[in-house]
């Protein structure tokens, strides 16, 4: 009589890897402050999206009437950050941005693994990907995209290698119905449908060996459709793509925000892509598992996205790295061909090792960050706000913005555009800044006018010309305009730190 086998507990020192690498990445995105530039603002749509439904104008800036239209296409977003805030607070919103990171990459690493079979080569891989994006980690509604992201590709990846079956191609139009909603990145999902669509399609054409049936492609193709029905399922209908056409087309953004230019190998994250897209050529010409027609469409489309923008280069990352996991894994018997291979026993020491990495990630979240020992430089880059210590970065203007809320400036105010979306928190309901992140808003020849001002080009006469009675500056980004104040008469610094100055005019 045989005795039943014994439950192993533990992991295999091959788990351990990847385990450290999710909490590497993790723990670096838990690490890194929230800038003001896009997160208040949100917040405060969040807010209003909960308090009275979503708003359809400017609301916050005192340039453009206060009916003027704007879109908060984002708006499910917004509410979702604006929950978080109700539950726990701005350290609540900030946790969910770290574990919507890690999640996300965890999934990077996990379709690694499913490509390669290799959980090592998955772990390098994800640290990579993770590298490219250190400057797209700010908290902000693209956060809400990386899941949705990840999800739909796995999906599309797993359906054409066959680990899936038919029935998974039913959550792309349920991913699609929150994503359309979360952020404009949705047209992201429907990129890398296309790509399937066209590369499964051509694969069956040429009779290559796996290529899905015709009958299995038809159902690609309605759930792709789905996708594209489900894209109406919002509160612009059709004409959500008519916004994010606009988005891309505007000249304001395209050409002043720094996102949206091509990476810059300078740069530690423009030096990571360019890393990593030299590993992807490299993994692809030493390949031991060639990729697909759909595979090679897919890295393809997202590189040329991420050569023309660094905003994009976070979805490059995720598509790609695996795929370089599974180029450079040993080749595999065919799925289901072979009886699988017996597991390798786990270790109770790596599991304990595991348990300790992640509870090291938890200890970076913001209830607990602020009670380690870390370097005083590091602290050093936060603002001083009660309720969440080291979050936010010392950009943040919590400070002379109190000032502004106890002091009311007697007119108009010119701010440095970051500062423009704390003021949309902080001020509201009064329409109090001059420019703000909502970069699309704003006619070009403002955003032309404000660039001059910030240079001190003429700034005290286009000073004059808007009737600003005050200017709350950052004096790192904005010293020329510092000086122009300093030298005219009729400017008073009243207010000063070591980030900030408000001037008033006499």
């Amino acid at each position: 009589m045989s005795t039943p086998p014994r439950l192993q507990v533990g992991l295999r020192l091959d788990h351990l890897w990847v385990v450290l690498a999710v909490c590497l990445v993790g723990g670096f995105v838990s690490l890194v402050p929230t800038k003001p530039n896009d997160f208040w603002w949100h917040l405060k749509a969040g807010e209003l999206v909960a308090m009275s439904g979503i708003p359809t104008t400017n609301l916050f800036a005192w340039t453009l009437p206060a009916e003027h239209p704007y879109i908060y296409q984002s708006w499910l977003g917004e509410w979702l950050f604006y929950l978080l805030f109700q539950i726990g607070g701005l350290p609540m919103t900030i946790f969910g941005r770290n574990l919507l990171a890690t999640l996300a990459f965890g999934l990077v690493a996990w379709e690694a693994r499913l490509r390669s079979g290799s959980w090592r080569l998955a772990a390098l891989v994800v640290v990579l990907a993770g590298a490219m994006t250190i400057n797209n980690l700010n908290a902000r509604t693209q956060n809400w995209s990386w899941l949705p992201f990840m999800g739909t590709l796995m999906i599309l990846s797993g359906y054409a290698a066959g680990r899936l079956g038919p029935r998974w191609l039913l959550g792309l139009p349920l991913i699609m119905v929150f994503w359309v909603n979360a952020h404009g990145a949705f047209v992201m999902g429907l990129l890398v449908a296309g790509a399937f669509v066209v590369g499964e399609t051509l694969r069956r054409w040429l009779r290559q060996p796996r290529a899905l049936s015709w009958a299995l492609l038809q159902r690609l193709y309605l759930a792709v459709a789905g996708m594209v029905a489900a894209t109406m399922v919002n509160p612009l209908g059709p004409g959500v793509f008519g916004y994010v056409a606009s988005l891309l087309g505007d000249d304001a953004s395209q050409g002043l925000i720094n996102e949206w230019q091509p990476p810059n190998p300078q740069t530690p994250a423009g030096m990571f892509f360019v890393i990593g897209v030299l590993v992807l050529i490299a993994a692809f010409a030493l390949a031991r598992r060639r990729p697909s027609i759909s595979e090679v469409i897919l890295v393809c489309g997202l590189g040329w996205q991420a050569f023309m923008g660094a905003r994009y280069v976070v979805w490059f990352g995720m598509a790609a790295m695996p795929l370089v996991a599974q180029s450079l894994a040993a080749p595999r018997p065919i799925l289901n061909s072979a009886t699988p291979s017996p597991a390798r026993a786990g270790n109770l020491a790596n599991l304990i090792l595991a348990l300790a990495l992640v509870g090291g990630w938890g200890t970076l979240q913001p209830w607990f960050k602020w009670r380690l020992p870390l370097p005083t430089e590091y602290q050093a880059i936060f603002v001083e706000m009660p309720g969440a210590p080291q979050i936010f970065s010392a950009d943040t203007p919590v400070a002379a913005v109190e000032v502004l809320r106890n002091v009311p400036c007697a007119g108009p105010i010119f701010n440095e555009m970051g500062y423009g979306s704390y003021m949309a928190w902080a001020l509201y309901p009064q329409a109090q800044s001059f420019i703000d992140p909502r970069v699309e808003l704003f006619p070009l020849e403002q955003w032309r006018d404000y660039v001059a001002i910030t240079r001190g080009q003429d700034a005290l006469a286009k000073l004059d010309q808007y009737g600003i009675a005050c200017v709350l500056l950052d004096v790192h980004l904005q010293p020329a305009l510092s000086s122009a104040l300093a030298e005219a008469s009729i400017w008073e610094r009243t207010y000063q730190d070591a980030q900030s100055e408000i001037w008033r005019r006499r």
